[in-house]
């Protein structure tokens, strides 16, 4: 383990994706966030398992331009993953011993609620902190990954994110609004929020 938490194999491959995703001069660069367990471990997050791989999200328009900078490493290119009633354009990368993914598009359910992944909306909400041996990461605010993974159902990893966000609940409230007004999330999803932020998530903004 490094001082990030992160397996030395993940955070040398981070640093090499910090690096080759860098777009000097681009009037509007495309936009990327660590998301996943890299990512939370970054914010501070206490996680049972150590992270396996990488996580790099970003909207559809820009998962080429992304995937170009990181074609050496590329086992497969952005493909259409439509697994766990979900939808992405997913390319595959190792670097060494670490794999890597880059998801574009992301979003998840059916009918009447969707969730989706917005990274354009969501990089305004996002930490961007310089960690030694990696570089200047932009990471996936940690509501985001709280709905996540409570859609997910993965309940451990939820308390750890919920314990993260109250440590300063009225930095993520606007966010957490926002992507349940959004998303028109389900009234029990809601009040799996509620229950665990200790909070009420009706209020209106």
């Amino acid at each position: 383990m490094t001082g990030s938490g992160i397996p030395y194999a993940l955070e040398t491959a981070l640093g090499s994706i910090v690096e080759d995703l860098e777009f000097y001069g681009l009037g509007k660069p495309p936009v990327w966030l660590l998301g996943g367990s890299c990512g939370l471990l970054l914010h501070g997050a206490q996680l049972a398992v150590p992270p396996r791989d990488i996580d790099v999200y970003c909207d559809l328009k820009d998962t080429w331009q992304l995937h170009q900078s990181l074609l050496r490493y590329a086992v497969s290119p952005p493909e259409e993953d439509f697994s766990g009633s979900c939808y992405s354009l997913r390319a595959l990368y190792f670097m060494g011993e670490a794999k890597v993914e880059l998801v574009g598009g992301f979003r998840m359910g059916s009918g009447e609620w969707q969730y989706s992944v917005d990274a354009g909306m969501l990089q305004q909400y996002a930490p961007v902190r310089n960690y030694e041996g990696i570089g200047l990461v932009r990471l996936m605010p940690v509501v985001h990954e709280l709905i996540f993974n409570l859609l997910r159902g993965r309940d451990g990893r939820c308390q750890a994110i919920a314990g993260l966000i109250k440590q300063d609940m009225a930095a993520h409230l606007p966010l957490l609004y926002q992507l349940i007004q959004e998303n028109h999330l389900e009234d029990h999803l809601q009040a799996k929020l509620e229950a665990l932020l200790e909070i009420s998530t009706s209020i209106e903004i």
